[in-house]
């Protein structure tokens, strides 16, 4: 028998999160694919902006995907220009896991390593049904 849609959801969550605890992220990883948290439903390709702080706002353009570690309050005034967000850290309840379900953006937390390795402006598609971040050629 399945299990109801968001118990199954919390379940996906819970061996995501339990799979980085006990094993090394690299070894989990094809070259091109990251894998975390599927925090916003959708499917978003476009350029990968690397943001570090608010010092960096600046350089985010309609339709480019947030790459950060992870999202403040300050990060709110980006969200009608994004096409998606993928953070390092954070889970289901984080910021950014929050602000992109609320705004209907595509959205991957806890990746773990997504800013040390999708290079800035690389084409990147966000798959927040299914948690997983991969780099285009």
């Amino acid at each position: 028998q399945a299990l109801p849609a968001p118990v199954a959801r919390v379940m996906r969550a819970l061996q995501v999160s339990l799979d980085h605890l006990s094993a090394d992220s690299q070894a989990q990883h094809a070259d091109t694919v990251l894998y975390g948290l599927a925090a916003s439903k959708g499917v978003y390709e476009g350029p990968a902006r690397c943001v570090s702080s608010s010092a960096e706002f600046d350089r985010i353009v309609k339709g480019d995907v947030l790459v950060t570690e992870s999202t403040s309050e300050a990060f709110n005034i980006l969200l009608p220009l994004l096409g998606a967000i993928v953070t390092d850290n954070g889970g289901l309840l984080s910021h950014a896991a929050i602000v992109a379900r609320e705004y209907g953006i595509p959205g991957v937390v806890g990746t773990r390593e997504a800013t040390e390795r999708i290079r800035d402006g690389a084409r990147i598609r966000v798959d927040g049904d299914d948690g997983t971040v991969t780099v285009l050629p």
